[in-house]
């Protein structure tokens, strides 16, 4: 699943170079630390909560 996260945060920093927003060595700098980080933030590993009742770690479906 990392490797997934990886790759599509690699997208994602092609596609913003792509576009201009950013430089050749911030992009350099960023997929150097995309591959260097040992672990993903929360952000990449649960699903999003739609409703309070949600807890923290699981989605919630209407009956």
């Amino acid at each position: 699943m990392e490797s997934t996260q990886r790759e599509v945060v690699s997208v994602l920093l092609e596609h913003v170079l792509s576009l201009g927003l950013i430089s050749q060595f911030t992009y350099s700098k960023a997929e150097d630390l995309v591959h260097s980080v040992m672990d993903f933030p929360e952000l990449f590993r649960y699903p999003v909560c739609l409703t309070e009742e949600g807890c923290q770690h699981e989605c919630t479906q209407d009956p």
